[in-house]
């Protein structure tokens, strides 16, 4: 037997409320006076009111948690169709081992490496600090070539709009006309320019 959600065990504690109800109201199914159906038998009007009104809010309270259980067991549908979704298995089994790798530099994983068994307390920092001096100068190298690319890209654009403004100039013609003026005008025809 699957193991019942919260939703589920408050569905059944509520069904089970609402039906010890109908017992203690001693609700008979019988044909009295033209009418059949469940008549409750009471010692007064105001006991039928009673139960009457706390049966309608036990059904109220059993119609809320049915749809209770239905927007959960939605959840998990929804939830098991992307756990068993292929993708997901690719993706996860693309991620590899990354998953337990560490986030570290990487200082504390080769200084381990380097002074594997026993080392001497001098060797050991002798070899951190020959490990850090060859990280900085790693990044600092990194932040050279970074600024170098970041030169190059600004030339390369400078450069650029240099050879458009050329190519914009150079599209202008100057054409004598029958009349003798000369006429300015742009080969993408964004502008024309008379001098008669």
């Amino acid at each position: 037997m699957a193991a019942l959600t919260p939703a589920a065990v408050r569905l059944k504690e509520l069904e089970e409320q609402l039906a010890t109800l109908h017992k203690r109201g001693n609700e008979k199914n019988e044909y009295i006076g033209g009418y059949g159906g469940g008549h409750l038998h009471a010692s007064s009007f105001a006991d039928v009111e009673k139960h009457e009104a706390e049966r309608r809010a036990l059904a109220q309270q059993v119609k809320e948690a049915r749809a209770a259980l239905k927007a959960e067991r939605q959840v998990i549908k929804g939830h098991a169709s992307s756990f068993n979704d292929p993708s997901v298995w690719t993706k996860t089994l693309l991620a590899g081992d990354e998953r337990f790798e560490k986030a570290d530099d990487g200082i504390e994983r080769e200084l381990a490496q380097a002074t594997y068994g026993l080392v001497s307390a001098s060797d050991f920092k002798e070899t951190k600090a020959r490990l850090e001096r060859k990280r900085s100068e790693e990044l600092a190298g990194a932040e050279s070539e970074a600024a170098r690319r970041l030169e190059e890209a600004e030339e390369k654009k400078r450069l650029k709009r240099q050879k458009q403004r050329q190519q914009q100039a150079a599209r202008l013609s100057f054409v004598d006309d029958e009349e003798g003026g000369v006429e300015a005008k742009e080969e993408g025809g964004v502008a024309l320019q008379e001098a008669r």
